[in-house]
């Protein structure tokens, strides 16, 4: 689940006051993150280096005061814990029988949340200007090091730097993530809508 807008500033904000040198210095930490996972065996660092500065936002966003000196420091331990939960997560797939990839038997109940969940964020995406929409596509098509080089040269297409592009692209799935929140609850009945608001 990714950060909303409002925990993505606190974030931000425990790097320091000033915001352009606190958003470098956020993507020298993500760097520092995806070396610390490549180097343990992590299968995705990438997403593992997200996954770390996200809990760090929800953290925050939560009321949750970081005492620690350099919060460089707090942001390893969290990803510590990331580490730790890829680690039991692959113990499992070792341990689970040959031919059953899951382990486990399929719930529909939860296989159908997937799908109104992907039929949802379809809908969102065209709502998306298309401009926009292709912006989102194009930063999420490849995987691994092919991303990587994709995303330096969409960043150089644009003519920002990759940190500006990563906020950038971190401000649409945040929208993204909340137009498909408000289109599940409407598919449940909840009532809701599915605008993603004016583009950025």
């Amino acid at each position: 689940m990714t950060l909303d807008r409002e925990s993505f500033e606190r974030l931000l904000a425990l790097f320091g006051p000033d915001r352009a040198r606190a958003g470098e210095r956020y993507e020298a930490i993500r760097r520092a993150l995806v070396k610390f996972f490549e180097c343990k065996g992590g299968r995705f660092p990438e997403e593992m280096a997200d996954e770390t500065l996200d809990r760090v936002g929800r953290r925050l966003a939560e009321g949750e005061t970081i005492r620690a000196t350099d919060p460089a420091a707090y942001v390893h331990g969290v990803a510590r814990n990331v580490l730790r939960g890829e680690w039991t997560l692959q113990q499992r797939a070792a341990a689970r029988p040959a031919g059953d990839p899951l382990g486990v038997p399929p719930d529909e109940e939860d296989a159908a949340r997937a799908e109104r969940r992907l039929s949802c964020l379809d809908r969102c995406l065209q709502a998306l200007p298309p401009e926009t929409r292709r912006l989102v596509l194009l930063y999420y098509v490849d995987e691994r090091r092919a991303k990587i080089e994709g995303r330096r040269a969409l960043a150089e297409s644009l003519g920002i730097g990759q940190n500006a592009l990563r906020i950038r692209m971190h401000r649409l799935r945040a929208r993204l993530e909340s137009c498909v929140q408000a289109c599940l609850g409407e598919t449940e009945g909840q009532g809701g809508h599915t605008g993603t608001g004016d583009d950025e």
